[in-house]
């Protein structure tokens, strides 16, 4: 199962996409999702989602830089990696409160359709958890080990439009140099 999630600096998640199989590449699902559309709304407010390297740099989806040449980039890239361990985070306090989510709780034998609807409802009862501030009551604490590893994965898709970079290099340079 691929799911692909957007949250806020808060961990509230504000998306949530389990259409895809695992075996569908992340730019295909953000592709096929209403985040386009919506960040197009959204772009000229100074909006951006961040993203790792599986997905494409675009004007509104900003993703590390590859092979960093300046010292504004590096620390692009380090505020980039800060800032998007809040999904990483947000992944493992998912599975931690809801142990089904993750290996160490089992498997979830239903149907896949089945398996999308309870993702879907865990994610809706960890916003209401966190809009209530239900204190998360594990002894461990969610950063148990349990947070879920994001991989870069070598995008297939071509390569990002021109305007897209320059959209990076215009935040670096405005916010890191």
């Amino acid at each position: 199962m691929n799911v692909q999630m957007v949250c806020l600096a808060d961990q509230y998640i504000s998306q949530v996409n389990t259409m895809f199989p695992g075996s569908v590449h992340d730019a295909y699902i953000l592709r096929n999702s209403s985040i386009p559309y919506v960040m197009g709304q959204l772009q000229w407010h100074r909006v951006w989602l961040l993203g790792d390297s599986g997905y494409p740099n675009l004007s509104w989806l900003l993703t590390p830089v590859q092979n960093p040449r300046t010292r504004a980039e590096e620390r692009y890239n380090e505020a980039h990696g800060r800032t998007r361990r809040v999904i990483e985070r947000t992944f493992g306090l998912l599975k931690a409160r809801f142990r089904c989510l993750h290996m160490t709780g089992g498997s979830l034998f239903y149907s896949p359709r089945k398996v999308c609807q309870i993702i879907i409802a865990c994610s809706m009862l960890h916003n209401l958890a966190l809009r209530r501030q239900v204190p998360f009551l594990q002894e461990d604490g969610p950063d148990d080990g349990v947070v879920a590893a994001v991989e870069p994965v070598d995008s297939d898709e071509e390569e990002a439009e021109e305007e897209d970079i320059d959209n990076r290099d215009s935040v670096i340079q405005q916010y890191f140099q």
